[in-house]
């Protein structure tokens, strides 16, 4: 069940950033200036697919109770 909510959620935000894309800067779909060796539309769209990735990583790493637990002999 946390699986499916999960990729509901996934989802929800991908449609999100397509809407703003299509509403915002909708020349991105043909420009494909992140292709462009050297440049910041690169860097920039490195950027936000690390953070991406760490985004879904966050949501599918079981969440550990840290408040209490932590070892204070090291």
């Amino acid at each position: 069940m946390q699986h499916q909510r999960n990729i509901a959620l996934l989802q929800r935000r991908r449609d999100g950033i397509r809407q703003w894309l299509e509403d915002e800067a909708p020349y991105t779909e043909s420009d494909q200036r992140h292709l462009d060796p050297h440049t910041p539309e690169r860097a920039y769209w490195h950027h936000g697919y690390q953070a991406a990735l760490a985004d879904v990583i966050a949501l599918l790493t079981p969440q550990t109770q840290t408040s209490g637990n932590e070892d204070s002999s090291t």
